[in-house]
């Protein structure tokens, strides 16, 4: 009972889903243009499809798990991900969950490597602290030494992150770069058109080898499902403006 509770009863998604099939099935005779509107809708709540385009996406990724000979002494770069100034938070819970995630990642691999420089990355809106200068104060609190923290504190989008980054260190031509799985590949891409070469170190798999969830689970309907499709759809849109 707890189990059809929680994948149907308590479901939102289940219900929405419920609703479109209704108004698909109700609407075809009279109203069809809104069945096919309801149709094209139902998709978006299965999480199969976008999961198996991201993980066509993550396969050729490798987690950073070590660093291997000649990594010791990068620069390590961690890229903007979003925060929130508020003085009842701390640094490190003014991060958004995602910056959070990829700072984690940066001082994980600080500590393997102490003579790297922890390069963090990101602007604010005006008259407020940038999203880098936040970082850098998360990552002192997360054990960093702060003569070993440098921020850009200037970009706005991926792509000033790695130029503004050439600007501000003509000399690193090659570097540890730390974002998201989904986000990787881009972002990879954009710093090397600057010249720079990518050691890759994404700080989470969306869609892991050994995934938890049985078979069972993909076909019922659920809010993740929207979620995985808004960021198939960001990725694709941002690789179409690399002319992707």
């Amino acid at each position: 009972m707890r189990v059809f509770a929680h994948y149907f009863l308590i479901n939102p998604a289940f219900w929405l889903v419920a609703l479109l099939i209704l108004v698909a099935t109700l609407s075809w005779k009279s109203r069809r243009w809104l069945s096919i509107v309801a149709l094209v809708l139902l998709p978006l709540f299965f999480g199969t499809l976008p999961k198996w385009i991201i993980g066509q996406w993550e396969k050729d990724l490798q987690p950073l798990r070590f660093l291997q000979a000649g990594m010791e002494g990068l620069p390590i770069l961690v890229l903007g991900a979003g925060s929130t100034v508020d003085e009842r938070l701390s640094p490190v819970q003014q991060l958004h969950i995602n910056a959070r995630l990829r700072l984690i990642e940066g001082c994980r691999l600080w500590q393997l490597s102490p003579e790297s420089s922890l390069v963090v990355s990101g602007s604010g809106r005006p008259g407020v602290i940038s999203q880098a200068e936040v970082y850098a104060q998360a990552a002192v609190e997360l054990g960093v030494e702060s003569a070993k923290i440098e921020t850009v504190p200037t970009p706005q989008t991926t792509f000033e992150e790695a130029l503004h980054f050439k600007e501000k260190f003509p000399y690193h031509d090659k570097l540890i770069l730390v974002t998201s799985s989904l986000h990787m590949r881009r972002a990879k891409k954009l710093f090397e058109k600057q010249g720079i070469e990518v050691v890759p170190s994404p700080h989470h798999l969306i869609v892991p080898k050994n995934p938890s969830r049985n078979l069972a689970q993909e076909f019922v309907p659920s809010i993740e499902g929207i979620n995985l499709w808004s960021l198939v759809l960001h990725e694709w849109m941002g690789m179409l403006t690399l002319g992707w």
